[in-house]
């Protein structure tokens, strides 16, 4: 974990022009950074190049009268270079690299108002609400007690609304110091430093989830199921979409489309309704997604099933760029056309958000912000239908979804009065679907066939995991175990068992002896057998 030096820097009547550069910029994160020259004397030694500055802007005046500026933290600053004096008191000089400027200064009622326990613990920071002076001071952010710097990231945070977003996008490692929960001051009286305080961390590995991620694994695994606990049970925003062959960019990301249009015409005192067709942009799945996470600063996520079933070069298209992400935000833009740029510029307009560039919020570039997620799934058995090439693999985490049990759900399988588990039957038929294909792609997970209220019943069981046994895997594969795919039919001729065998001659209900004849086969199949 790397560590940082910190300081706080009080701009005064030394630093006029200074202070109204700072006020008349942008607010967020500058894209052209600019440098301050402060002088001050009685500078600690503690600091130097490559240290971060917070800059509280003060008064021009020490008679306490009001000033053009809110007072307070307004910027963060990069420490580029150190000119001492020779001596303490001696004037020094310490150039500042303005990277950040707060949309408005935080001053300490500010903290004290939005977060009063993160005030507690970093109250004896320096300029943490001390005075209006009109000296400048540099002062180092450190110390024993009630300095923390969590608390103080948080505290500036919760004032802001928009700083750690802001700040992790200057630099990564920042994000140590949000991944705390501070403690209520009073459960811990005698405590003045958060180390003497075992502290539950909001992430305690500290790694951020994907945010491009391929759950795969063989059919009914579960590789939806995961994603839906992840997003649907922690309430976050979502959008879904499916691919499949026909699947283009515009059913991804939107296209002009005929709607009907009603209007009333008065002719000659007769008021009548009109319908006329026009032509408006209709957002999918896509851009949905991508204006929801830029007007919030909560996660969004893009959730992509059967992903390897559609042609994903064609489906994406030059968004495909995007994928390649620096500090979460897409490192290279790509140029919106002009119908997307037309729907982005009306959706983006009342975006709150400090760090959406007028390029972005025109929508004339698209740049995926760092809360947008874009997970899917991919079923291993359809991975021919259109391959994923590697380079737009290289662009995601893949994430492996096992064969496993699940003995909280105990599903069954009822084949006439009698009961089989479900999980017995697919480990043996996995076991067989092995020894044929020597490959997983084609076995069954658990969740492959659903259950109600825990009990798969024959006609369910026959239509779905019958059918696909016969259709996807014994067909491309050869029907090589004479025992488990024979029978005796009435007359006492043995015959080769095929997938209407397991219906009635008027194929309307399942034969229950020929099912479970099956069943109890594969139940006591033994590799031997299919050497």
């Amino acid at each position: 974990m790397t560590s940082f030096n910190f300081i706080t820097i009080r701009l005064g009547k030394d630093s006029i022009p200074d202070i109204k550069k700072i006020c008349s910029s942008g607010a967020g994160v500058l894209s052209n950074v600019f440098s301050i020259n402060v002088r001050c004397t009685q500078i600690p030694d503690n600091y130097g190049i490559g240290d971060y500055a917070f800059l509280w802007l003060g008064s021009d005046n020490n008679k306490g009268m009001p000033t053009q500026w809110k007072q307070g933290f307004k910027a963060v600053g990069c420490v580029k270079g150190v000119n001492r004096g020779k001596s303490f008191n001696d004037t020094s000089e310490t150039i500042v690299e303005i990277v950040y400027i707060f949309h408005e200064a935080v001053n300490r009622m500010d903290i004290l108002r939005c977060a009063p326990v993160a005030y507690y613990w970093c109250s004896s920071l320096p300029l943490i609400g001390l005075d209006d002076h009109a000296n400048q001071t540099i002062r180092s952010m450190s110390g024993n007690a009630f300095v923390d710097l969590n608390a103080f990231f948080t505290a500036i945070d919760a004032a802001t609304n928009h700083f750690k977003v802001d700040i992790i996008r200057i630099e990564p490692e920042f994000k140590q110091f949000f991944d705390i929960v501070l403690p209520e001051p009073r459960k811990y009286p005698f405590a003045k430093n958060l180390k003497d305080i075992t502290i539950e961390l909001h992430n305690p590995d500290n790694k951020q989830k994907p945010l491009h991620q391929i759950f795969y694994g063989a059919p009914g695994t579960g590789k939806s199921n995961t994603i839906k606990k992840e997003v649907d049970e922690q309430k976050k925003r979502c959008h879904r979409t499916t691919f499949h062959p026909d699947s283009d960019y515009s059913t991804f990301v939107g296209a002009y489309k005929p709607t009907m249009k009603e209007s009333r015409i008065t002719k000659d005192g007769v008021t009548t309704k009109e319908e006329k067709i026009i032509y408006t942009f209709c957002p999918q799945a896509f851009t949905n997604a991508y204006v929801e996470a830029w007007k919030t600063e909560e996660e969004v996520f893009l959730v992509i099933e059967e992903i390897n079933r559609g042609n994903c070069a064609q489906i994406f298209g030059d968004l495909f760029q995007l994928l390649d992400r620096k500090n979460g935000v897409s490192e290279y833009p790509v140029e919106a056309d002009t119908d997307l740029q037309s729907y982005l510029q009306k959706a983006l307009a009342d975006t709150t958000r400090t760090d959406i560039s007028e390029d972005v919020k025109s929508g004339k570039k698209l740049i995926l912000p760092s809360n947008l997620y874009i997970w899917a799934t991919m079923n291993t058995s359809d991975q021919s239908l259109f391959p994923i090439d590697s380079a737009f693999k290289r662009r995601w985490e893949w994430k492996y979804i096992k064969i496993k049990n699940h003995p909280e759900e105990n599903y069954q399988i009822k084949i006439g009065e009698e009961q089989q588990d479900w999980w017995e039957f697919i480990k043996k038929i996995n076991e067989i679907i092995a020894s044929m294909t020597s490959s997983a792609d084609k076995q069954l997970g658990y969740f492959f066939c659903c259950a109600k209220d825990g009990v798969i019943d024959e006609e369910t069981f026959v239509s779905k995991v019958i059918f696909y046994l016969w259709n996807d895997v014994f067909k491309d594969y050869g029907f090589e175990d004479a025992s488990l795919f024979r029978y005796i039919d009435k007359e006492g001729t043995e015959r080769d068992l095929t997938f209407p065998d397991f219906y009635d001659e008027d194929g309307e209900k399942v034969n229950t002896e020929r099912l479970a004849d099956f069943v109890k086969k594969v139940m006591s199949w033994k590799r031997t057998n299919a050497e």
